[in-house]
């Protein structure tokens, strides 16, 4: 969103193997008591692809 705001295109993250961005990461997320909010805290290399449902590396690519 902040991308089109800015009138660029943006990235997305995408599946080495089958170039689906249905993908995800693992990350760390701690509560914030005063904002009431889960703030995320750490990510990590682990990437996962679940359109293949398999362990994947993410490969950054130019929104279409």
């Amino acid at each position: 969103m902040l991308a089109r705001m800015n009138g660029r295109m943006g990235i997305e993250y995408a599946c080495e193997r089958c170039g689906s961005a249905t993908v995800t990461r693992d990350a760390w997320a701690e509560w914030d008591v005063d904002r009431q909010n889960w703030e995320l805290s750490a990510m990590f290399d682990f990437a996962f692809c679940h359109a293949c449902h398999k362990p994947t590396r993410l490969k950054e690519r130019r929104r279409e």
